[in-house]
C-alpha cells in the first residue's frame, strides 16, 4: 500500500506531461444570421470574444505587459486564434466556419525572418484589465534562451476577428477574408525598426 500512492502520483504526472495538449475551447462566438441577412460572410458578422488565457505560447502575460507602453492598460487575459477558436450557436454557420478554416491552416500563425532572426507571429484577442477586448499581433523569438517579445500591437478599433499571411518576409493583417483592406508590417534593417503600410480601402 505504501508504494501504490507514489506510483499512482508518478503515473499521473507522467501522463500529464506526455499527453498531447488539448485544443483550447472556442472563445470567439459568431452571431447567427439575423436581420443582416443570410448571405453575409461570417467574418463580418457580429462577434463576441471572451479570452481567458494567462499566457501566449510560453510567455506569461506579465512578460507581455512589461513591453506595453505605460499609457496602455495591462492584459488580464489573452488567447491566440486558431481554427477551433471560433464557434456559433447556429449549427449551419458553425459548420461553414469549420469548413472554411480547414482550408486555411496558417491563417493565424506565421514565421518570418524580417529582423534577421526567425520570429513566430501570432494573432489573437486580449482582454485588458480595464475591460477592453480587441485583437493583437505578437512576434516572439522562441529560439532565444528565454523566449522574448520582439513586437506587439493591439488593434483596438477592429472587431475580434484578425487574420494574417506572409508576403515575402513581411506580414499582412486583415479583419476579413476576400476583402481589399490590409495592414502590412515590415522591418527596416538599416533603421532597426518596424513600420506599417495600409493597403486598399
Amino acid at each position: 500500500m505504501l508504494l501504490i500512492r507514489p506510483l499512482l502520483a508518478f503515473a499521473a504526472a507522467w501522463f500529464a506531461v506526455a499527453a498531447p495538449a488539448q485544443p483550447a475551447a472556442p472563445f470567439v462566438t459568431v452571431s447567427p444570421p439575423g436581420a443582416d441577412g443570410p448571405n453575409m460572410a461570417w467574418w463580418v458578422r457580429d462577434m463576441a470574444s471572451a479570452p481567458t488565457g494567462t499566457r501566449i505560447a510560453t510567455l506569461p502575460l506579465a512578460r507581455i505587459n512589461a513591453t506595453l507602453d505605460e499609457t496602455e492598460s495591462p492584459w488580464c487575459a489573452a488567447n491566440v486564434l486558431t481554427p477551433g477558436a471560433l464557434a456559433s450557436p447556429d449549427p449551419a454557420l458553425a459548420a461553414e466556419i469549420r469548413a472554411y478554416l480547414a482550408d486555411m491552416p496558417d491563417a493565424f500563425r506565421a514565421t518570418t525572418n524580417m529582423t534577421g532572426r526567425r520570429l513566430t507571429a501570432l494573432v489573437g484577442n486580449f482582454r485588458s484589465c480595464a475591460g477592453e477586448v480587441a485583437p493583437f499581433v505578437i512576434l516572439i523569438d522562441e529560439r532565444a534562451r528565454m523566449p522574448d517579445v520582439v513586437f506587439v500591437r493591439m488593434f483596438t478599433d477592429w472587431t475580434p476577428f484578425i487574420t494574417m499571411r506572409r508576403d515575402g518576409e513581411d506580414l499582412v493583417f486583415s479583419s476579413c477574408f476576400e476583402c481589399d483592406h490590409a495592414e502590412t508590417l515590415s522591418y527596416d534593417q538599416r533603421a532597426g525598426r518596424f513600420y506599417w503600410r495600409s493597403d486598399g480601402l
